[in-house]
């Protein structure tokens, strides 16, 4: 059975994961019982075997020549572990099936302790020298996960699906894959996150940054290899796209594509005829199946017997068959993050664009540094000096976008209480320094995929006066509490020595008399807006204002939440 592993990036399935089941409408149907018993009796390691040998077969004579499509094969530790383990059998299982190593990645399932971590280590490393990946399956289920992730430093791990369940309503949950997200992009592994079943859990992966998933909500396990999945990617979800709803649909154009059966020779002739052209899109009906690049083709010709050996071979037989593909609905912010984190961008001057599956044309990476180039240059002249955020034409825009949406958002107001004394009794520089420990701390508790996907927004309307915007109303109370602790530890060091051990500094009021001014805190000001309730932005500074004077009543850092509803 196979099961398809989606790429979030690119909306698209890139691999599939070869599952085994036992005799149907037996007590072995499940993989659990079968391997369970087969240890029972002694033949965990005969049954392993034949299960891999078995799960090449199926997907080398389905997929085999569908070459950006990567297999999943299980192994078990103990069948790793076992002193008759025949090293090179799954290689000449590949061999003779034509599957290539690097298409395969060995997914150690660390369902039983790891006794012995050299000999564990030694057999890894063999694999990984023929060119398998390796993927850690099951990870926060099993005995050893962070070890197996720390020693083997995998090029996948896979999150156990009780983490992804639900995940939408746990922030616990949540919590966990942040930080797993974290610690992954840290050690360069790709998260596979297992078990999505509902669309609400996928948005929060999507939010999350995970770069691959696979459940339910794509497909069930089948005989049958088929990329196609059950679930249709909405078109203009709205954290599917950039901040101003930038596409790559924006900077795609029409390229003239080949057919697969057409010759090496006639597709030679049209790189002669078209100068201007150093590539060609390979179609058929509608579906892309690779790129010729004019280099590579003639390289190939004019080597000794190039033409000869070629010339009258389908162009099929010579693409490149693992060209970058991208989905015409995915944003430029997301593009050009994939661009920079991937190393299959380094030797392509151009992709391909897809629209609901079918080729629509290509882009090029110049066009991709342009058009983002020109965004940052807009985004710039809005942007307030000292912080570097959006000021107040980005925050009108993003309220207003947020109100014809309908959505239901919270607003965080957030003023910094005794900044004028300190700010005239310093300097200004000093004052300038505050309001950038402000904006770091910002970016810092708001996720910045958020940002990047327009879920959330931070803004300076001006002064000390900074604002949050987010559609993950779950998060008001964990993100204020966040940046209170941090702004209550750093704020200290803008004092002297004298002043912090006063705890405060004397300095001119507005009536022009000494008084006695407490350390800068915070308030913060949260209003959860329904849609339905709020119809213009001068309604929701009105209520955002009255939330912020209610935190700034309570004394030192705080928070006060004004519900809408």
């Amino acid at each position: 059975m196979f099961q398809p592993i989606v790429d979030l990036k690119r909306k698209t399935t890139c691999a599939f994961e070869g599952l085994v089941r036992g005799p149907f409408h037996s007590a072995l149907h499940h993989p659990l019982s079968l391997f369970k018993v087969a240890e029972e009796l002694g033949v965990l390691y005969e049954t392993d075997t034949f299960a891999r040998i078995s799960t090449i077969k199926a997907f080398a004579e389905q997929a085999a020549l569908d070459e950006h499509l990567h297999l999943f094969l299980n192994i078990s530790i103990n069948a790793v572990m076992n002193p008759a383990h025949q090293q090179g059998l799954t290689l000449e299982a590949l061999q003779k099936f034509g599957i290539s190593p690097d298409r395969v990645v060995i997914e150690v399932t660390e369902l039983q302790p790891v006794d012995n971590f050299e000999a564990f280590i030694s057999a890894i490393n063999y694999y990984r020298s023929i060119g398998f990946k390796v993927a850690i399956d099951d990870l926060g289920s099993g005995y050893n996960g962070l070890r197996i992730w720390s020693e083997v430093r995998p090029d996948f791990v896979k999150i156990d699906r009780h983490f992804v369940s639900d995940i939408h309503l746990h922030e616990d949950k949540r919590l966990f894959m942040e930080t797993l997200m974290s610690l992954a992009k840290s050690t360069n592994t790709r998260v596979v996150a297992e078990g999505i079943e509902t669309e609400q859990e996928l948005d929060v992966l999507i939010n999350l940054d995970v770069d691959l998933v696979q459940g339910y909500l794509f497909k069930k396990p089948e005989e049958v290899i088929s990329e196609d999945l059950l679930y249709e990617w909405p078109e203009n979800k709205p954290n599917q796209k950039g901040e101003k709803g930038e596409t790559v649909a924006e900077i795609a154009f029409n390229h003239p594509s080949v057919h697969p059966n057409q010759l090496v020779n006639s597709v030679s002739e049209l790189f002669l005829e078209h100068p201007n052209y150093d590539y060609f899109p390979v179609v058929d009906e509608g579906r892309v199946l690779g790129m010729v690049w004019r280099r590579d083709l003639m390289n190939l010709l004019a080597r000794k017997f190039g033409h000869e050996l070629h010339a009258k071979k389908s162009v099929k037989s010579v693409m490149d068959c693992t060209p970058i593909i991208i989905d015409s609905q995915t944003s430029l912010v997301d593009l050009s993050r994939l661009v920079t984190e991937s190393h299959d961008f380094s030797s392509k001057d151009a992709f391909i664009i897809e629209k609901k599956k079918e080729y629509l044309g290509c882009g090029d990476f110049r066009d991709l540094l342009r058009k983002m180039t020109d965004l940052k240059v807009q985004s710039a002249q809005y942007a307030n000096p000292l912080s570097g955020l959006p000021g107040n034409v980005p925050i009108q825009k993003k309220l207003n976008k947020l109100l014809k949406e309908k959505r239901q958002f919270m607003v965080m107001y957030i003023d910094v209480d005794n900044f004028k004394p300190f700010n005239d009794h310093y300097s200004f520089e000093e004052g300038d320094g505050v309001i950038g420990l402000i904006a770091e701390i910002l970016n810092e508790v708001v996720p910045e995929e958020q940002v990047l996907h327009g879920d959330s927004f931070i803004g300076h309307i001006g002064g000390d006066d900074f604002v949050i915007m987010s559609t993950h109303c779950e998060q008001h109370i964990n993100w204020a509490k966040k940046i209170l602790a941090r702004f209550e530890t750093e704020i200290a060091r803008f004092y002297s020595e004298e002043d912090q051990k006063k705890s405060g500094i004397e300095a001119l009021n507005r009536k022009g008399e000494m008084q006695f001014f407490s350390l800068m805190s915070l308030s913060i000001g949260i209003l959860i807006i329904e849609s339905d309730l709020f119809n213009h932005t001068q309604k929701i500074s009105s209520f955002a204002t009255k939330a912020k004077k209610s935190a700034k009543a309570i004394e030192g850092n705080s928070f006060f939440v004004y519900d809408g509803s």
